[in-house]
């Protein structure tokens, strides 16, 4: 059934990803995916990604926990009642921005933003549900501020399809790519 990934908020201000998910007609209670612990008084909008794949769900979300910036993937095989460990995609410089999608049914394919100064590349990697990670493809480089908002990865076919906001003093305007699985 349906699913829902949250960024969470404890009475100490602690934001981990929860999931709600609707079983036999009714909602479960929520449930953290993986307590990274990053505690912050904001707000952040930085949230999680999902995808279904039959009764497998892959979840990607950015932290912040013990000031170290990461994007976490983690897989579920039984609809989200419960997930494996989370695998480490990126670290250090990341501002996460993160998007997933499978690219077969062992396989995932996630982005995110890293910074780089004022400028971002907006990567991708392929992940398997064994936690083998690709090498880091970076697709552009971008203005890192919050106006690049955050890029967008679909798959349709055997053609992944990215799209983002490119910045500069004169003009905003959205850029694609599209990249054959096999190629990637």
């Amino acid at each position: 059934g349906p699913v829902v990934l949250y960024r969470d908020r404890s009475e100490d201000e602690v934001r981990d990803i929860s999931i709600v998910r609707e079983v036999n007609g009714e909602w479960t209670a929520p449930k953290t995916i993986h307590a990274d612990g990053w505690q912050i008084k904001g707000c952040p909008v930085n949230g999680p990604k999902a995808a279904a794949f039959g009764n497998t769900l892959v979840a990607a979300w950015f932290t912040a926990a013990q000031d170290t910036a990461k994007v976490k993937l983690a897989f579920s095989t039984n609809g989200g009642e419960q997930f494996q460990k989370p695998i480490v995609i990126a670290q250090g410089n990341t501002i996460g921005r993160v998007d997933v999608v499978w690219a077969d049914d062992n396989t995932a394919v996630v982005s995110w933003m890293e910074s780089e100064g004022k400028l971002a590349r907006f990567q991708m990697a392929k992940v398997t549900i064994g936690g083998v990670l690709s090498e880091t493809v970076t697709i552009a480089e971008l203005n890192g501020s919050r106006q690049s908002g955050f890029p967008q990865l679909e798959k349709v076919g055997n053609m992944l399809y990215l799209a983002w906001t490119e910045v500069d003093q004169k003009e905003t305007r959205i850029r694609t790519a599209r990249v054959p699985l096999a190629a990637f």
